[in-house]
């Protein structure tokens, strides 16, 4: 990630795109991207809502930043009804797959991307998960820098 580390005084970001299938996720392309990125700085007390996020961290897997995914791997499809005027419903996949796209900032130091699902943990009281409820996350694939410098393709 050293080469894809921003010039003083410039942006810089890296586009990876990633493709999935069950349960297996691939960096498909890395790019050196001049745009800025925003949101991923967030303060350390604020809690990580639920969702997938993708993480850059240094070489003994300390986060050095985190951005959503927007998009991302999802266990569900639209189901769009053949008669006009019954609604669309959303089914289980039995093999989900597709791809999505995530612009990081070029962190210097960043040797790790990780990709990482936050979820709620399981209510006790059998009740819906409230906002400020503790969260588990779980990685669901990590890849080595240094191997991905070039750009994976």
């Amino acid at each position: 990630m050293s080469e894809q580390t921003a010039a003083p005084g410039r942006p810089g970001a890296v586009r990876m795109i990633f493709e999935y299938e069950g349960d297996t996720i691939r960096l498909v392309s890395t790019q050196r991207v001049d745009v800025a990125v925003t949101g991923f700085d967030l303060p350390a007390e604020t809690a990580t809502p639920p969702g997938h996020y993708v993480q850059l961290r240094s070489a003994d897997g300390v986060s050095l930043a985190q951005v959503a995914v927007r998009n991302g791997p999802t266990a569900s499809a639209e189901v769009f009804p053949e008669t006009a005027g019954e609604p669309i419903v959303r089914t289980d996949l039995e093999r989900p797959r597709g791809a999505f796209t995530v612009v990081v900032p070029a962190a210097a130091g960043a040797r790790q991307i990780a990709v990482v699902e936050v979820a709620h943990l399981p209510s006790t009281e059998g009740l819906a998960p409230q906002a400020g409820v503790a969260t588990t996350s779980t990685d669901l694939a990590t890849f080595d820098l240094d191997a991905t410098e070039d750009g994976a393709s």
